[in-house]
């Protein structure tokens, strides 16, 4: 999946999603950083990292622009850190991929990671809201057998 020819095309389309969020997305060298976002709009991705950061990067930036973070005021930088790299684990690994890729390298994460073109965290963050979406599934279930 990740290793295929259109993993540049995927970076593209993200971009455009980050544009269509009202983001300027622009590349530079950002010496030990991945990224960085202003209030202005505009998203700095390090250049000299691989595309899979970049890709990581870029979507864990949309998140804090789409739940509309600022960080000129006093908040929980745990909680929309978390928040973030949800929103980008969301966005970039689907049910079907993440289905996909786990038959193909099986259950580990950092197999799976290296598959789906992300980082563990993520893939550790989307097998948790599939594990909520099965409990979920589960009682709703139980309450209509009931």
């Amino acid at each position: 999946m990740s290793q295929g020819p259109d993993r540049h095309a995927r970076m593209d389309q993200l971009i455009a999603s980050a544009e269509a969020l009202g983001l300027r997305v622009a590349f530079r060298d950002l010496g030990r950083r991945h990224g960085e976002a202003y209030s202005s709009g505009i998203v700095f991705i390090n250049h000299r990292r691989t595309l899979c950061r970049q890709r990581v990067t870029l979507a864990h930036e949309m998140g804090h622009a789409h739940y509309g973070h600022d960080w000129s005021r006093e908040h929980d930088k745990s909680h929309d850190e978390r928040l973030a790299d949800q929103y980008a684990a969301r966005l970039l690994i689907s049910p079907v991929e993440y289905a996909l890729a786990e038959r193909l390298v099986g259950e580990h994460p950092g197999a799976l990671a290296r598959e789906l073109g992300v980082t563990r965290r993520l893939v550790e963050l989307r097998r948790g809201d599939f594990e909520r979406d099965a409990r979920i599934f589960q009682v709703v279930d139980e309450l209509r057998a009931a």
